[in-house]
Parts: C-alpha cells; sequence; structure tokens
C-alpha cells in the first residue's frame, strides 16, 4: 500500500520536474529570441521595443500556463494526500476488523480442539476402564 503511495508520489514528482523543464526551456527560447531580436535589430527603436512587447506578452503567457499546471500539481499533490490519509483510516478499520474476526476464529479453534483432546482424553481412559475390568476379570475365574 505504501509502496503504491510512493509510486504516485514519483509520478507526481515526475509531471512537476517534466513542467519544470519545459517552462526552463521555453524561458531559454525566449532570452534568446531577445537577443536575436536586439542583434538583428537594425537600430529601428520602435520596432526593436514593438516586438520585445510581442516577446514579453508571450513570455507573459508562458508564465500563466506555468502557474496553472503548478496549480494543477498542487491540487494533484493535495488529493494523493488525501488518498493516502483515506488508506490509512480504511487500514486501520479493516486491520481492527480483521482482528476481531481472527480472535473469534481462533477462540472457535481453540474451543474445538480443546473439546476433541476432552474427548479422546476420555474415550483413552474409558478403554482403559474396559481392558481392566476385562483383565481383572480373567485373572479372577
Amino acid at each position: 500500500m505504501n509502496e503504491m503511495l510512493a509510486n504516485i508520489g514519483v509520478a507526481v514528482f515526475i509531471v512537476y520536474a517534466l513542467v519544470s523543464i519545459a517552462y526552463q526551456v521555453s524561458a531559454f527560447r525566449a532570452a534568446a529570441a531577445i537577443r536575436r531580436l536586439v542583434t538583428l535589430s537594425s537600430g529601428d527603436l520602435l520596432t526593436t521595443l514593438a516586438e520585445l512587447r510581442v516577446t514579453l506578452e508571450n513570455f507573459r503567457k508562458i508564465s500563466d500556463n506555468v502557474t496553472t499546471v503548478t496549480g494543477d500539481v498542487r491540487t494533484i499533490t493535495s488529493s494523493v494526500a488525501d488518498l493516502q490519509q483515506e488508506v490509512r483510516t480504511l487500514y486501520s478499520f479493516i486491520k481492527g476488523a480483521a482482528g476481531a474476526e481472527a480472535r473469534a476464529d481462533l477462540a472457535g479453534i481453540k474451543a474445538g480442539i480443546r473439546a476433541g483432546v476432552t474427548t479422546l482424553v476420555k474415550g483413552l481412559n474409558e478403554e482403559r476402564g474396559d481392558e481392566h475390568e476385562r483383565g481383572t476379570g480373567e485373572n479372577n475365574g
């Protein structure tokens, strides 16, 4: 059970890592685009500023998407934590119920063994008594 929760945690971490890597790649591309923009601009400052504005808007959209994905990862992580707590509660309930049932079964088995042994001992004692009486009767006759 804990192994399953650990696997879910690892999967959530992998998703978060992938999103983080994608964000960093996007940021690197945006920085490279800004460098190219500045390099390729031929001194027309207004054109450069307009292109910079578009680049910044794109960067803002990427940041908003990363924020949304981060929120989704937090929701998933919270759901996993809630699931873990519910599984623990269920495990405790099952453990308690199964334990009580096992104790009842064990008590029944012990009572059956005790009754069987008692019956066996009584049967052996009765057979000895019969043999003893037969042996005593033959010696007397």
